[in-house]
């Protein structure tokens, strides 16, 4: 098939969300689709053309539609800047995709849906997010795709609620490149690489440190580390940024009184580094807070690279993790609370066998969550209604 991905955010993006979207046009074209993205016109921090900033598949086509950059001029300041960015890409669009004669039309921005379908080719609408305002028409829209595939079952199950016919509905979360995780180096190879020297277990978490502006979970992890710095068994190291969040939580480490034998802070890394980031670790966290955004909308792109890694995983009971993980898989602490998460820490260090056990599970799961086998799902024609582990 001829495949138009239509997307509002710049590209490329040091952000999750560009990745996420190279991943999947990847995965289209191995399929063997051919896939032309359609991005906005963005100033841009990164420099690297969008192929050699994600080691993107060369047969993946990117065109940037207009001249003008409304978020980045004074003329069209703050979230008047977003507005008029989606007004003329929608304008533009309505022109470019009828012209090219497109099989399908996939996109995981709602701001873009009505020119898409107004194109009367067939939509994919990729959900990440639950629309806070204009549901009744967003329901109406969503009608008119061929297939919705939410990132969670929480917000499928929302979506059917709202009035959005079940059968255009399926749950399908994030996945991984398994490519990167083969070969990885030994736990000492690793840390080599990074510099790390200590005989304690090494408790990791690997990714950006806030999203939509909130913590992930790193300010309970740093109070964690405090209250067993004095066993000195566990040793943090956390791996990414921006610079302006490693600094917060800089600080906030200081604060705590941890030291350089507590927990070392890398900043963010190349992509192409992560895979050896994580053999570093003994153990891998995802200690996110239970918050609206975590707890309906969430599949981290961090669980299924943990998962590819075989490291003992360690993460907060939420509903958004429970559609890929349960018990066999991975060790489960309440959202939030630090003697909870303390507590799981000392279960990993007191139970090797049975957390190495639970890792080795995960990693085969894992191999359901490819983006490869995540896109053949979601273009079937009879996909699963729910995924599950």
């Amino acid at each position: 098939m001829r495949i138009a991905y239509c997307t509002n955010v710049r590209l490329p993006s040091e952000r999750a969300h560009g990745h996420q979207v190279a991943q999947v046009c990847d995965a289209l074209v191995h399929r063997g689709h051919d896939v032309t993205i359609f991005a906005p016109f963005r100033k841009n921090v990164v420099k690297q053309d969008y192929w050699k900033y994600y080691g993107a598949n060369k047969k993946v086509k990117l065109t940037h539609v207009g001249r003008f950059d409304a978020i980045a001029s004074w003329l069209t300041p703050g979230f008047i800047g977003l507005l008029t960015m989606n007004i003329m890409l929608r304008r533009r669009l309505r022109k470019i995709l009828p012209a090219k004669k497109f099989d399908l039309l996939y996109t995981r921005s709602p701001a873009l849906l009505r020119p898409l379908i107004k194109s009367k080719i067939p939509v994919i609408l990729e959900l990440h997010q639950l629309p806070r305002r204009g549901k009744g028409r967003f329901v109406k829209l969503c009608n008119r795709c061929k297939r919705i595939a939410c990132l969670t079952s929480a917000m499928r199950d929302i979506l059917i609620a709202w009035g959005v016919n079940r059968k255009l509905v399926i749950a399908e979360g994030d996945a991984v490149d398994l490519t990167r995780f083969k070969n990885l180096p030994s736990r000492t190879a690793a840390q080599k690489k990074f510099s790390l020297t200590t005989d304690r277990l090494v408790v990791g978490y690997v990714g950006r440190l806030k999203t939509l502006g909130m913590d992930k979970g790193v300010a309970v992890l740093l109070q964690a580390l405090k209250e067993l710095r004095l066993q000195k068994k566990f040793f943090g190291f956390i791996v990414g940024g921006p610079a302006s969040d490693e600094k917060e939580y800089v600080k906030m480490a200081a604060k705590l009184g941890l030291d350089s034998h507590d927990v070392v802070f890398t900043g963010e890394i190349p992509a192409a580094d992560v895979p050896m980031s994580l053999a570093a670790c003994d153990v891998l966290a995802m200690p996110f807070p239970d918050k609206p955004h975590y707890r309906h909308h969430m599949s981290p792109l961090k669980m299924f690279e943990y998962m590819a890694a075989g490291r003992p995983l360690l993460t907060s009971d939420l509903p958004t993790v429970r559609d890929v993980l349960d018990e066999s898989t991975a060790v489960f602490c309440k959202a939030g609370d630090v003697k909870s998460l303390v507590k799981a820490l000392h279960w990993i260090a007191g139970h090797p066998k049975e957390a190495a056990d639970r890792a080795k599970r995960a990693k085969e799961l894992v191999k359901k969550h490819s983006w490869e086998e995540r896109m053949e799902r979601i273009l079937s024609p009879s996909p699963r209604g729910r995924r599950l582990g």
